[in-house]
């Protein structure tokens, strides 16, 4: 019997030491880490986003692979050297016409047309003058130091310090500065911010090519943006206004790609080119976030398109973001 009773007690203790864990073991708290990618990162706008297709460019790498493709990747060219004909200031006349404004899915490098980029529609302007270039630290530093404007909220750029107040930035794009920065400054000049319709004319011109320069797809030598090819920034930081003259739109334009976003006077909506006049279009009469055109230093070149809208709301700043001004053209 005492042989019995030991054997199913024998029993019951390893049928007992199969059963599951009735109390879980303490979880392990995760830990997110940042990579350097994240960290480079500046404050964005917010680009409205375009799915890219896919191209040679791009290929599936096999193990074998692997050491001819890190030597085919293409390295950035140097920083182009600081411009010597710079006028802050100029602006340029855009001579009243009729364009195509919006995205065209058959001539579009190769991305597909986000739903704010459609329909393409006909857009006639009336004749109107633009600032060729951003506009710069120094010309923004007047109007501060005219007691009209604020100054940026920060000094810095990406990676230096002393950017709005190191006279060597004096022709770089002032950055940090909200959308009512922006009204202010150019309404302290006699001037305006441009509408959006007059912002893409000036940068694609009747032709509606993609891109200011044209058809060819963006390079570092043609814009200061993120190269798709090596997925790294040409520069990392803003340059120079007219760095980059093969850049230009046919109008003569500079910096309309890359570089920094800009600031237009429309409110954004993503139906409106549906419902636009055909006629002097200046955006929805009310809305939340105002309209940046023109993608910065840190885009990839989907969003150098001349077409691409992003937007944010007007107090907003950022060290990729500026703008510059326009006027109506004196009729004679």
């Amino acid at each position: 019997m005492k042989r019995i009773v030991v054997y199913l007690l024998i029993t019951l203790l390893l049928l007992g030491a199969c059963e599951p864990l009735q109390t879980p073991p303490a979880e392990v708290p995760s830990q997110v880490v940042e990579t350097e990618v994240a960290q480079a990162h500046p404050s964005e706008p917010y680009p409205i986003e375009t799915q890219m297709q896919a191209d040679a460019a791009y290929p599936i790498e096999t193990p074998a692979a692997e050491t001819d493709r890190q030597s085919s990747i293409p390295t950035n060219p140097p920083v182009p050297d600081f411009p010597n004909d710079i006028t802050p200031g100029e602006m340029v006349e855009i001579p009243g016409g009729i364009f195509m404004m919006g995205c065209d899915p058959e001539n579009n490098a190769g991305s597909i047309c986000p739903e704010a980029e459609l329909p393409a529609h006909e857009v006639t302007l009336s004749s109107f003058l633009i600032d060729r270039y951003e506009v710069t630290n120094v010309q923004y530093k007047e109007c501060v130091e005219a007691g009209v404007c604020k100054a940026p909220r920060s000094d810095s750029s990406r990676t230096r310090d002393d950017y709005y107040t190191n006279p060597d930035y004096d022709l770089y794009p002032v950055i940090n500065v909200s959308y009512n920065d922006a009204v202010t400054y150019c309404e302290w000049m006699g001037l305006r911010l441009p509408s959006e319709a007059e912002w893409e004319y000036a940068a694609r011109s009747s032709d509606a090519n993609p891109f200011p320069w044209g058809n060819q797809n963006p390079d570092c030598i043609l814009a200061n943006s993120l190269n798709n090819l090596n997925a790294s920034p040409c520069v990392g930081d803003t340059t120079a206004v007219g760095s980059y003259p093969q850049g230009a739109s046919a109008f003569g334009v500079l910096d309309m790609a890359g570089n920094v976003w800009e600031w237009v006077s429309d409110y954004f909506s993503t139906d409106y080119y549906a419902n636009s006049p055909a006629e002097n279009p200046l955006g929805v009469t009310s809305g939340t976030e105002r309209v940046v055109r023109g993608g910065g230093w840190f885009n990839n070149w989907t969003f150098l398109r001349s077409s691409s809208r992003g937007y944010d709301l007007p107090f907003y700043s950022g060290a990729d973001l500026g703008f510059r001004c326009a006027a109506d053209a004196v009729q004679n």
